[in-house]
C-alpha cells in the first residue's frame, strides 16, 4: 500500500506556497527542458489531485472506454520496458524486475502517486518512484502516438508524396539509374541508389520518441523518407536543382529547422561558384571542365552533429518540406447521402396530409 503523502504544516494556502515557483515552471516551461529528461516529479498528493491531472491530461477515469485506454497503455508499457530494457526478453538489458506493487496495480492513480513521493531515505521508496516515473513516461509516449491524427491516412499520406518522386525515376538501357524526365534532359543526374523508407514500427517510434526531448509524435518528422545516393558531391546539389527546378519541392515548404548539411561548406562554394559561373558568361568555360572545377570547389565542412547516434563521418543533405495532402472521407459521402435521405422523408412526412385533403 501507498505511504500517505504529508502535507506541509503550514497548510497548503500558505504564504510560501504562494510563492513556490517550482522547477517544472523554471526548467520546463521558461527553459525549454524536456518533461521527459526532467528530474521534476509530479506533485500529486491524493487521488483526487491524480484524477484531476488526469482529467487535464485527456483522460476521464469514470469513462469505462478512456478507464480501459490508459489501461491498456500501462500493460502496453510494461511489455515494451520487459522486451527492450530488461533481461531475459534483452540479453544486453538490466538483470532486474519490475516491482511487484506496479505490475500488480488496480487503480492506475496510485502510479502516479507513487511517482509523486518526495525523495526521502526509504530505499524502497525512491526505488517505486523511479519505477513508476519510468513508466508514466513510457505511457506518455504510448499516448501521443495513439492520438495521432495521421495514423489510419498514413498509406494515402505515404502515396501521394512518393508518387511527386516515381515518376522521375528511371534507368536507362544499360541499367543506369538516374533522375530526370527523359536521359537527355539537361537536368538529368546519375544515382547510385534511390530510397524510400517504410513505415516505421510502433516500437521503432516510441524508442525514437524516448530519445526526443519533443516528446510527441507530432515531432516524427522521418515517418516518409526519401534518400538519393549520387556518384559525386556536385551530383547531389544537381539533385537538390532538380527536385526544386521541376517544383516537386519548393523552399516556401520547407521547414528550416529541419535542414542539416554535412556535405558542403556552403560560404566557400558561393564565392567559388560565382566566380566560375562569370566564366560560363564569358564562354571561357566548357562543360566537363567546369564541372571538375566545381568538384574541386567543395569542401566538406567540420565534422559537427547534432544527432549523438550519427557517426562523424556520415556525411549528407538533409531537409525536411511539407506537402499538402489531400484525402477522402468515406464516411463523409454516407453523412451526404443520410442527410438527403432524411430530406426526402421529411418532404414527403410534410406533403401526406396535403395529398389526403385533395
Amino acid at each position: 500500500m501507498l505511504e500517505p503523502i504529508i502535507p506541509s504544516k503550514q497548510g497548503k494556502h500558505s504564504l510560501k506556497s504562494h510563492y513556490d515557483v517550482q522547477n517544472d515552471i523554471l526548467d520546463i516551461i521558461l527553459s525549454g527542458k524536456s518533461t521527459i529528461d526532467s528530474f521534476t516529479s509530479l506533485r500529486l498528493s491524493n487521488l483526487q489531485e491524480a484524477d484531476r491531472f488526469l482529467q487535464s491530461y485527456g483522460y476521464d477515469l469514470e469513462n469505462p472506454i478512456e478507464h480501459s485506454e490508459i489501461l491498456g497503455n500501462y500493460r502496453e508499457a510494461l511489455h515494451f520496458i520487459r522486451k527492450y530494457f530488461l533481461q531475459p526478453e534483452n540479453p544486453d538489458g538490466l538483470s532486474l524486475e519490475i516491482p511487484k506493487e506496479i505490475v500488480r496495480l488496480e487503480n492506475i492513480r496510485y502510479l502516479f502517486l507513487m511517482a509523486s513521493r518526495p525523495c526521502s531515505e526509504h530505499k524502497k521508496s525512491n526505488y517505486l518512484k523511479q519505477w513508476a516515473c519510468s513508466i508514466l513516461k513510457v505511457m506518455h509516449t504510448i499516448a501521443h502516438i495513439d492520438k495521432d491524427i495521421r495514423s489510419p491516412y498514413f498509406p494515402d499520406i505515404q502515396k501521394q508524396i512518393f508518387d511527386r518522386f516515381y515518376k522521375f525515376i528511371h534507368r536507362n538501357g544499360e541499367g543506369q539509374l538516374f533522375l530526370g524526365e527523359k536521359k537527355e534532359d539537361p537536368l538529368s543526374v546519375n544515382l547510385v541508389s534511390f530510397e524510400t523508407k517504410p513505415k516505421k514500427s510502433r516500437d521503432s517510434i516510441i524508442l525514437k520518441l524516448l530519445h526526443k526531448p519533443e516528446n510527441v509524435a507530432e515531432d516524427i518528422f522521418d515517418r516518409v523518407g526519401i534518400r538519393f545516393t549520387t556518384e559525386t558531391t556536385l551530383d547531389a546539389l544537381r539533385v537538390i536543382k532538380f527536385l526544386k527546378e521541376k517544383m516537386i519541392v519548393i523552399p516556401h515548404n520547407i521547414k528550416p529547422s529541419r535542414s542539416r548539411n554535412t556535405l558542403i561548406e556552403i560560404d566557400l562554394f558561393r564565392h567559388q561558384i560565382e566566380n566560375l559561373l562569370k566564366e560560363v558568361d564569358h564562354l571561357e568555360i566548357k562543360e566537363e571542365e567546369l564541372r571538375n572545377k566545381l568538384e574541386q570547389a567543395i569542401r566538406t565542412p567540420t565534422p559537427l552533429s547534432n544527432n549523438p547516434h550519427s557517426s562523424q563521418f556520415y556525411r549528407a543533405i538533409q531537409f525536411t518540406t511539407r506537402q499538402l495532402i489531400k484525402l477522402h472521407n468515406p464516411v463523409h459521402d454516407e453523412i451526404k447521402e443520410l442527410k438527403e435521405i432524411a430530406k426526402q422523408k421529411s418532404f414527403f412526412r410534410e406533403l401526406t396530409p396535403i395529398l389526403e385533403r385533395i
